[in-house]
């Protein structure tokens, strides 16, 4: 049902099926959240409450933005932008900055954050996994077929690279440290949004392309990992009893800060190539930064795996637990995202090859 909704998300054009598809898969999100600990409880309350909430400002500055219009397809929109008169009127950029609100809050895109490490803590890891992924490839495409303006995007893009980047330097639960993880990737897919010509649409799917994949491994490695309480310390001194398990996830881990040559690094370069050929020096720079800074908690984990040593509680833990819960699937899934993450870099043309296919297709 959740990938029902973004699929209808995606054929959408107009604003009511919009709103009908959001909220088929805000409601199915919202029963896979509380199917689980009490956490998961007070998880699927925050997402409902807030989810709720956006989806009211959704529906306001749907109405104001239709009333106007006269329309509630994207078409009438479209006219409606480009038409200078209409922006003389203060409701027409009120229920753009209502739609565009709404969409962050769904999109966990920065000062619109504040439910995702609560609801990641809380929720099951199989249902992060699907929260991380299909939310953002529907609304990616839904931001690209209403074309909003794009001057309400900068203030999320700073805010999320700000947010990923500082968020998760004092985290010690791998699915919070996850959740800020995923805010600045979503500041990166912004950007390629927001420079709106066709090689930076392109490298914005790219970048949203590379980012499933490392997140499906991610997730993939740590379920396959028998945690207990989801705290960092579990992976203290793994090297030394699973060195491939520790090795693959320092992988990944050294992928997604952006480190050559992996392919997490491809997805950042081609991002920032495109901000500077679009002469966004300013969002270049701070991109950079926020890297820089975000690199040092995703090495921090290698740093646990690698050279940290085990406490006795978690000598004791594990020696009366189970390390490892792999079959066929499993290993094959990892397996073939750590194909894609070592050499997508080297051979690109796959990925650029499919990107430009779709990217065509929405032209």
């Amino acid at each position: 049902m959740v990938v029902l909704g973004i699929f209808c998300l995606i054929s959408s054009t107009n604003w009511l099926s919009v709103y009908l598809a959001i909220e088929l898969s805000t409601l199915c999100f919202f029963i896979l959240i509380v199917r689980g600990s009490g956490y998961s409880a007070e998880a699927g309350l925050k997402y409902f409450v807030l989810g709720a909430l956006s989806s009211g400002l959704f529906l306001f500055g749907c109405a104001l933005l239709c009333g106007i219009g006269g329309s509630v397809y994207f078409s009438y929109m479209e006219l409606l932008f480009n038409s200078k008169e209409s922006f003389s009127d203060i409701y027409t950029p009120l229920g753009y900055l209502l739609i565009i609100i709404a969409l962050f809050f769904k999109l966990s895109v920065a000062p619109f954050h504040m439910w995702v490490p609560d609801v990641y803590e809380g929720a099951p890891i199989k249902t992060v996994v699907l929260l991380a992924i299909v939310p953002k490839i529907g609304i990616f495409f839904l931001l690209f077929s209403i074309g909003l303006p794009i001057s309400f995007f900068l203030i999320g893009i700073v805010f999320s690279l700000l947010v990923g980047a500082l968020g998760a330097l004092n985290q010690t639960r791998i699915k919070r440290l996850l959740a800020y993880s995923g805010i600045g990737h979503i500041g990166f897919l912004l950007w390629g949004l927001v420079n709106g010509s066709f090689e930076s649409l392109q490298a914005s799917l790219v970048y949203l392309f590379i980012y499933i994949i490392m997140t499906i491994c991610v997730f993939s490695l740590i379920l396959s990992f028998n945690v207990y309480k989801n705290l960092l310390i579990e992976f203290s001194g793994l090297s030394r009893f699973l060195p491939l398990f520790s090795i693959t996830l320092s992988v990944v881990f050294f992928s997604i800060a952006g480190i050559p040559p992996f392919a997490g690094f491809l997805g950042k370069w081609v991002v920032l190539l495109s901000g500077v050929l679009s002469k966004s020096f300013f969002i270049f720079f701070f991109a950079i930064f926020c890297s820089v800074i975000a690199g040092v908690y995703y090495i921090r984990v290698v740093k646990v795996l690698f050279f940290q040593k085990n406490s006795f509680f978690l000598i004791v833990t594990k020696a009366f637990g189970k390390e490892l819960k792999l079959n066929f699937k499993k290993v094959f899934l990892i397996g073939l995202c750590v194909y894609f993450i070592l050499f997508l870099f080297f051979s690109p043309y796959f990925g650029f090859f499919f990107t430009f296919q779709v990217i065509m297709e929405l032209f």
